[in-house]
């Protein structure tokens, strides 16, 4: 058993929550979105018994607006939409 990682670069569909700045909580709405989707991921990966150490979802990465949420706080890190 060792570390691993899965790596997803994606186009297309709106964040969920648009609202929360740096450091506030991030809720999830419709199950339509990339977030959503990612969460769901993540929950798979957590129900095959893995630790899941970091999930991060960064929209427009390497943008000036580049967002960023931190999907096991469930928090958002950087920016704001």
């Amino acid at each position: 058993m060792g570390n691993f990682r899965i790596v997803i670069d994606a186009v297309g569909g709106h964040g969920d929550d648009r609202t929360a700045k740096e450091g506030e909580p991030i809720t999830l709405g419709n199950w339509h979105s990339p977030d959503k989707a990612a969460k769901m991921a993540l929950d798979i990966v957590k129900a095959s018994g893995s630790s899941i150490t970091s999930a991060t979802l960064t929209h427009w990465p390497g943008e000036p607006s580049e967002v960023v949420d931190d999907l096991v706080a469930m928090k958002r890190l950087k920016g704001q939409f």
